[in-house]
């Protein structure tokens, strides 16, 4: 979701930062994160779906100013380089005479370790698609005619018309990884969290449902893919009316205001009738999704060992100067 980390038309500032594995990306992005909070600035991190205790980027909302690692898998170029944006070049301090030897090495694990990447992805694109959530024919009109209901008392009772644009703006607040099914529920602190069963796939309309009512009255929204499935929404935050609604799976260890069991909306006679099939596709699925988390993390550790290569030959002194040039520069 990098196209709309940044605003160039309200000023924003976005620095893209190419450079080789183990260079530094991640820890000058931490350390500028580290001192924008001890200065008292608020501080948005991306995690890294590859490696969590790793950054893809850093956003300084209060100084308009963002970083972010545009290297593959996630490549990003300048948009209007030196009017809104500029590269910072971490490839300088590779010493290129010391890696030259270790070539066939770097693209045998490169080969690897993308091989396990892609097989990765293929299965947690079969698993997603095997989920019970997505057989056909359980949303009926007359369960959406429901859900509409639902989520006109919700409006009703909890968002007033405000006379003014609604903002939206979409992040993730989980993903698949390595380590697994990982959720930022700190994100929901201080919400009132009203948390969604999912299992047969209604969250998503309700969620949508609910987006739209709210932004035509007015109030600013962060929506919140689903990772497995980014066309689909597993969150909806309106901080102006300290409101949170989530799929209950990857929040569940949040404790909620209320929940709205959603599944019990399916008539029971369609239920009756799939109940073999959801069985089946539940216990696919989770296997799929299961081989496709180890494969993650067998692709992490390839990762770790190319990383380990380069570590030797970078000169972590200029990387350093480099971040304390650009921490000057912000908050000095």
């Amino acid at each position: 979701l990098y196209d709309g980390f940044t605003n160039p038309a309200a000023g924003d500032f976005l620095w893209v930062i190419k450079g080789g594995p183990g260079c530094g990306k991640s820890t000058l992005m931490k350390r500028i994160g580290a001192a924008a909070e001890a200065a008292g600035e608020p501080v948005e991190y991306v995690l890294c779906s590859g490696d969590p205790e790793s950054l893809d980027g850093v956003r300084l909302p209060g100084k308009g100013v963002a970083y972010v690692d545009g290297t593959a898998p996630h490549v990003i170029e300048c948009s209007y380089p030196g009017a809104s944006s500029r590269y910072l070049d971490m490839s300088r301090f590779l010493d290129a005479r010391a890696l030259a030897p270790l070539l066939p090495e770097i693209v045998d694990i490169n080969r690897r370790y993308k091989a396990l990447y892609a097989e990765a992805y293929g299965l947690l694109d079969a698993g997603a698609a095997l989920l019970p959530k997505n057989l056909p024919g359980l949303c009926t009109p007359a369960v959406k005619a429901h859900l509409e209901k639902r989520v006109s008392g919700i409006v009703s009772r909890s968002l007033p018309k405000q006379s003014k644009p609604s903002r939206l703006r979409r992040c993730f607040l989980s993903a698949i990884s390595c380590q697994g099914r990982l959720t930022l529920t700190e994100a929901v602190d201080g919400m009132n969290l009203t948390l969604l069963s999912n299992t047969l796939g209604l969250g998503h309309t309700f969620l949508s449902l609910l987006a739209k009512a709210a932004e035509e009255r007015g109030y600013d929204l962060t929506l919140c893919p689903d990772p497995l499935e980014p066309e689909k929404l597993e969150a909806v935050l309106i901080p102006e009316a300290k409101l949170a609604f989530a799929a209950a799976e990857p929040f569940a260890a949040v404790a909620p205001a209320r929940r709205a069991r959603l599944d019990a909306l399916v008539p029971k006679e369609i239920l009756a009738s799939s109940r073999k099939l959801l069985r089946a596709r539940r216990r696919d699925s989770a296997l799929l999704l299961r081989r496709g988390m180890e494969t993650l993390a067998a692709a992490k550790e390839k990762h770790d060992a190319l990383e380990a290569l380069y570590r030797p030959h970078v000169d972590f002194a200029g990387a350093d100067a480099l971040a304390a040039e650009h921490i000057r520069a912000l908050f000095c």
